[in-house]
């Protein structure tokens, strides 16, 4: 049944802006259980989820595929986020973190990151994790 939904979750992420096709050319999700909503076409990922991109590995106790707003919203005591490109090295945790179809995280609350030499702690940051670019607002 899980292969199923993960299946259709590909299928989801297909919807994403051609422009970021790299980032989201290989995600892959791993948790407990899956839902999805025909009528909201969201997908939920609910306790242990650990997903896996070919830029960042994120575990949360949720993740949610929003279909129409076009992002993945990830929740957790923290969640964290950590880099899988060795020259592009970051590591981070917040309340929520927000993938957008553009390329941008969100780190939501309690949020901290550390790149190379340099961390930041804040309410909101703000960055792309292909070109390591960090900001504190749009």
């Amino acid at each position: 049944m899980k292969k199923k939904y993960l299946i259709l979750f590909y299928l989801l992420l297909l919807t994403f802006d051609v422009g970021s096709a790299d980032f989201i050319d290989h995600v892959e999700i791993k948790s407990d259980k899956v839902e999805f909503s025909n009528k909201s076409k969201n997908v939920s990922f609910l306790s242990n989820v650990n997903i896996n991109s070919n830029y960042v590995a994120i575990s949360a106790n949720s993740a949610v595929y929003d279909n129409k707003k076009e992002l993945i919203s990830i929740l957790g005591d923290p969640s964290s986020i950590r880099s899988n490109k060795n020259d592009n090295n970051f590591n981070g945790e917040a309340e929520k973190i927000i993938f957008y179809s553009n390329e941008k995280v969100h780190l939501i609350g309690n949020a901290s990151i550390k790149f190379d030499n340099l961390s930041i702690r804040s309410n909101l940051i703000i960055f792309n994790p292909m070109s390591g670019k960090i900001m504190s607002s749009e």
